[in-house]
């Protein structure tokens, strides 16, 4: 819906000047100074004006890679219309900014067109713009737009501003599925079965998500659209279906079904037909699958061998090999990163449970956090961070965060007083 409601047109700049910038950032952890100042408005609404640069500061910071100048240091008159060339850069160099991002609102009734550009403060140039169109209630995706081509023209990495994380939420005695923009805002209550409804996985398309419910007394499979909230029911039966994740094309479904003590990994249809099943009964405990990029794999928690451990194993059920070395006996929920060479997981560990990162094969593992509970960690599209449920080492509430991959940037998306759980990071839609 998105797309065809909002109209995309690049503004013509000379490669040779994307070429030529001296705009960098570094991996010293020296933040970029940018500068976000209120839109100059043409025509049309005021508020976009503000609100545009309010989104893509906050995306911008969110990423960790910028520092986002106080608009009350600002030496100019805040929605000051110059023109491309008419205003002076000496305003923003002398402040700290070497990046600015400046605009033009026009349009008339509910249509909007916002034309943003990204300004080099030393050199002296606009070294990026782009031009969108549409309906007012749109401004928030079209910044976060722009936002993205800004990391990808710092970090050769198109961002995942806009996109979505789901998750679980207490609402009293129950557990709901709630869906939040990936900076925390937009949040919305999806399901209201008034039981249980965890370990949500999104369809590849984006509007769909697959869940387990407790609404019929039955921990079953069910799908739901988050537009329409239509739900479907997708299984059916006494065995407890839990963990569900599409594959990458949306026409399988993994998840883990206990009978009795034992549980294993099966293999669906996207319609909840049983395709196969994976892991063999052999009274072990296999539950949380999570599929390799290229589908032709899974990671999984077993205690095949003693105590829960993390494996990975062909879709075919050969190759089974243990990942999870580190300092645990106790490690569980695995997520496959989307560009397959790293594999998150949490483990028993300083007192609490905490978030590890692993390559596939095993190598090089990396503590990630040492604080509190941490549960239930989920990649972004590009890999660039983690979704997680975690107390911050703050009692007993879980709330989602995001982290870097290396351990960095930890920030705090929804303030609970009950527990936000189990997220689960919806696909990019450039």
């Amino acid at each position: 819906m998105f797309r065809s409601m909002l109209l995309l047109l690049a503004i013509a700049l000379p490669l040779t000047t994307l070429a030529q910038t001296d705009l960098t950032i570094s991996g010293s952890g020296k933040l970029f100074p940018i500068a976000m100042p209120q839109l100059c408005l043409q025509s049309g609404s005021e508020s976009a004006t503000k609100e545009a640069p309010r989104v893509m500061a906050r995306d911008l910071d969110l990423s960790g890679y910028f520092q986002v100048i106080n608009p009350g240091s600002y030496i100019e008159t805040p929605g000051k219309c110059p023109g491309p060339d008419g205003f002076a850069y000496s305003d923003w160099s002398i402040i700290g900014a070497e990046g600015l991002v400046r605009g033009v609102v026009t349009g008339s009734g509910r249509n909007v067109k916002l034309q943003l550009f990204l300004h080099d403060v030393q050199r002296q140039k606009a070294v990026l713009g782009k031009e969108y169109e549409g309906d007012l209630s749109l401004v928030p995706q079209m910044a976060h737009k722009f936002a993205n081509e800004i990391m990808q023209f710092f970090t050769g990495q198109y961002g995942v501003f806009g996109t979505e994380i789901a998750f679980s939420s207490r609402i009293g005695r129950f557990k709901e599925l709630a869906v939040m923009d990936m900076d925390g805002s937009n949040l919305r209550q999806l399901t209201n079965d008034k039981g249980l409804s965890i370990s949500a996985s999104w369809h590849p398309a984006g509007k769909d998500l697959v869940y387990t419910s407790y609404r019929n007394r039955v921990p079953d499979l069910f799908s739901i659209n988050i537009n329409s909230r239509k739900i479907k029911q997708l299984t059916r039966g006494p065995a407890m279906d839990l963990g569900a994740e599409f594959s990458r094309d949306g026409s399988n479904i993994l998840l883990s079904r206990a009978t009795g003590q034992d549980s294993d990994i099966v293999l669906l249809n996207s319609d909840g037909t049983l395709l196969r099943p994976i892991t063999q009964n052999n009274g072990a405990i296999d539950v949380s699958p999570s599929w390799s990029p290229d589908g032709s794999k899974f990671a999984f928690c077993s205690n095949r061998a003693g105590g829960p451990q993390i494996y990975t194993m062909n879709l075919d059920g050969s190759e089974v090999k243990r990942v999870s070395f580190v300092s645990s006996n106790y490690c569980t929920s695995p997520a496959w990163s989307p560009n397959g060479d790293k594999i998150a997981f949490v483990c028993r560990a300083d007192r609490g449970f905490q978030l590890f990162v692993v390559n596939s094969d095993g190598s090089n593992p990396l503590q990630l956090t040492s604080f509190g509970s941490n549960e239930d960690p989920a990649w972004a599209p590009n890999g660039s961070f983690l979704a997680f449920a975690t107390t911050f080492g703050r009692g007993h509430v879980f709330n989602i965060a995001l982290i870097r991959p290396d351990g960095s940037n930890l920030r705090q998306l929804t303030n609970s007083k009950s527990d936000d759980t189990q997220p689960t990071w919806g696909p990019a839609n450039q």
